[in-house]
């Protein structure tokens, strides 16, 4: 099994994602995302880092609900992918939102831990 420094699995990294996301922590999702991230909306939207830290921050995306249907994980010699189905409620610039999504998330082990590089997430059929 692949861990980083701090002997945390790939999985453990999602559910911590996850987790962070849920309570809109954005010094953990800091931690979790890769300064470069590139993450593709369900509309399309390329959003970086930065604009999903700003969204956390002041509360124009905030989830309030966030419940794994399935995932599955792969992860070799400090890199990973993630795939999961997943529904979700937030409001998101004032409207509420209930969705089933699928999320793609691709993972490096970066300065020793766990880290988005990029990812999507699109509504599920």
């Amino acid at each position: 099994m692949t861990t980083d420094s701090r002997g945390l699995s790939l999985d453990q990294a999602e559910d911590a994602l996850l987790d962070a996301m849920r309570g809109s922590d954005v010094e953990r999702l800091a931690e979790l995302l890769f300064p470069e991230l590139a993450f593709c909306l369900p509309d399309g939207a390329i959003i970086s880092r930065d604009d999903d830290l700003e969204a956390h921050r002041t509360g124009t995306t905030r989830f309030t609900s966030i419940t794994e249907r399935s995932r599955s994980t792969i992860a070799h010699a400090g890199r990973g992918r993630t795939q999961s189905l997943v529904d979700v409620a937030l409001i998101d610039h004032g409207t509420p939102i209930e969705a089933t999504l699928r999320y793609e998330r691709y993972w490096s082990v970066i300065d020793g831990r766990w880290q988005v590089i990029a990812g999507s997430a699109s509504v599920a059929d």
